[in-house]
């Protein structure tokens, strides 16, 4: 088994937006994301989420998605890690474990001083890889409002 850990690219368009989907579908949500805004996204200088694939024979088996945001409590930058995910066939390899150390060393060498993430509560098998990776849970409410634009 081979696997790099990369930077998505612009080429990777299509394949990542199917990973994309199939991570929604596995929670249950639908993605909004079109081929056009991550195309944007993969082709911007300073894209607003740092998207990072796995590679595997030349197929993608998984991305992680980057974000930084400062924190005003403690005074300090930190990386939120909006998504993780590994296509079905591919999990039990290891490759989730490469994404999140990819994405925690992308984090500390951007200065950040922590990184965050949230999984849904129903996922059992990721709570366990969290914590496992030394993660621990914070019981809070996720609340969002649609806002017109």
């Amino acid at each position: 088994m081979t696997n790099l850990i990369r930077k998505a690219l612009p080429s990777d368009g299509v394949p990542l937006l199917d990973l994309i989907r199939q991570h929604a579908a596995f929670e249950q949500a639908t993605a909004h994301v079109g081929e056009g805004d991550l195309a944007l996204v993969l082709d911007t200088r300073e894209p607003p989420t740092h998207l990072i694939v796995a590679e595997e024979h030349g197929e993608l088996t998984g991305y992680a998605a980057l974000t930084f945001d400062y924190a005003l409590w403690s005074a300090s930058r930190f990386a939120y890690l909006d998504c993780l995910f590994v296509c079905a066939n591919a999990r039990g390899r290891g490759i989730g474990k490469l994404l999140f150390d990819h994405a925690c060393n992308m984090a500390d060498e951007a200065g950040a001083q922590s990184i965050e993430w949230q999984t849904p509560a129903s996922n059992a098998d990721a709570i366990r890889f969290y914590e496992r990776e030394g993660g621990t849970g914070k019981i809070k409410m996720r609340f969002s409002k649609n806002l017109s634009t």
